[in-house]
């Protein structure tokens, strides 16, 4: 049986393989060149009106985030577009519930465990807090719209379906999935802004990482069916409001587990205070950070390999105890006064198991897809902490020692500075050491 077949406007044919997704807008199609998708518009849509929405998206210069930009309108009488894409890709809804009859914990390990669960997110609120630094909205935020590296290994994370981006907010165009909408867009009272786009992460987040949708507790999913409809209006509490347990839920993983104090923090600011008074709602840029670092409090555990906080004295997933740590305080260094733990740790990240890569994020305090670069690598070994430069210059001094003559170069093929006993300690720079910048300092000893 032949494939479907459209063409741009450049003239180029386009198979259609499979249907990445269907709604009211449309269908989206993964094409026979597998990094390229085809988005077709509902034939019950204005066309003219959206070959100049696709037109206007197709101008707006998004290079530098991973999001399925338009780069051909289709020839009539089609209304779509085509759109860069990665092979491999799949919707994030197939991290939301586990297939029948497979044990959570297992699913939960097999689709790469609450470490990649928290990249991937951070990577996909990147690219939505990307948008809204150029002043747009996205508008539709939900599990059919973030897709996600299918193989385990990989940690990318995609925006696609981007015909609704907006500069302006407009309540007579809101656009939302059920469950996902936030309660002024749901209401009318307001249009999509990216506050309302925040809103729809943080669900998104939450239910990703616990595996219940925030507003759908007992009360909702044992009740009539029309409470579902008042919960996603938050007309509801939350499941875990902290003064109205209407709404609790004994489903989902225990958010100790999988959230941490950080998370769940701003889970309960969004959809307590946030729900009433959008400006006291956390921003996608919030989560965003906070996802990375509780992503870099992670290890992994020695024996069913799967990854928890490190303030657990042992692994929630077995029970079996933490592995040995060393660890890593990113701080500040000022010339002549040495390392400044006064003003707080930029990140805090615990060295197990398996080798820690420090980027851009950590090194340089940069954002985004530049700030993915790995700029130096630590491995826990016997004697103490391995350490490998990549592509840019580090140093590494003993503790109390400001000068430039106590600095030594750090390697590709890397060296092992001994923390033979828990008090030892070493500097990791990140810049020479006559001027300011971001260091590791590397602490705890490896019982």
């Amino acid at each position: 049986m032949s494939k479907r077949t459209v063409t741009d406007e450049n003239g180029t044919v386009h198979a259609l393989e499979h249907c990445l997704g269907e709604g009211g807008q449309g269908s989206v199609w993964r094409t026979r060149n597998g990094h390229r998708v085809v988005k077709l518009c509902s034939r019950t849509r204005d066309r003219e009106a959206l070959r100049r929405q696709i037109a206007f998206v197709k101008r707006l210069d998004l290079r530098d985030l991973h999001v399925a930009r338009p780069l051909a309108l289709l020839r009539p009488p089609e209304v779509g577009y085509v759109a860069e894409f990665l092979s491999d890709m799949v919707p994030v809804r197939t991290l939301l519930a586990p297939p029948r009859g497979l044990a959570v914990e297992r699913w939960y390990q097999d689709t790469g465990g609450l470490q990649r669960r928290l990249r991937l997110l951070a990577h996909a609120g990147e690219a939505l807090a990307g948008l809204h630094a150029k002043g747009l909205i996205y508008g539709d935020i939900s599990h059919d719209n973030v897709f996600i590296s299918g193989p385990v290994e990989a940690n990318e994370a995609w925006l696609i379906d981007l015909d609704n981006l907006r500069h302006d907010s407009d309540p007579q165009s809101a656009l939302y999935t059920p469950g996902y909408g936030a309660p002024e867009v749901v209401s009318g009272a307001r249009g999509p802004t990216s506050l309302s786009d925040a809103w729809a992460f943080a669900v998104l987040a939450f239910h990703a990482l616990t595996l219940i949708h925030p507003f759908c507790g007992d009360l909702v999913t044992e009740g009539e069916p029309e409470l579902e409809e008042e919960a996603f209006a938050a007309r509801l509490p939350w499941v875990d409001h902290s003064s109205d347990p209407r709404n609790r839920s004994s489903h989902g993983i225990a958010r100790e587990q999988v959230l941490g104090q950080q998370l769940a923090a701003l889970a309960r600011k969004t959809f307590e205070e946030g729900a009433q008074d959008i400006l006291k709602r956390p921003g996608v840029a919030s989560w965003v950070e906070r996802l990375h670092l509780a992503a870099d409090q992670t290890v992994p555990c020695a024996t069913c390999r799967q990854t928890f906080f490190v303030t657990a004295p042992a692994c929630p997933w077995c029970g079996i105890a933490r592995p040995p740590l060393a660890h890593v305080k990113i701080l500040r260094w000022e010339p002549g006064r040495g390392v400044i733990e006064a003003m707080g740790a930029r990140a805090l990240l615990p060295l197990a198991g398996t080798p820690v890569r420090l980027t851009r994020r950590h090194t340089r305090g940069e954002s985004g897809l530049r700030a993915r670069a790995v700029e130096l690598s630590l491995e826990l070994r016997e004697r103490g902490v391995l350490v490998r430069q990549h592509d840019t210059p580090a140093w590494v001094t003993p503790p109390g020692r400001t000068d430039a003559a106590a600095a030594t170069s750090v390697t590709e093929r890397g060296r092992v500075l001994p923390l033979d006993v828990p008090e030892r300690s070493w500097v990791v720079h990140f810049g020479p050491v006559e001027t300011p910048h971001r260091v590791a300092l590397i602490s705890g000893g490896t019982r």
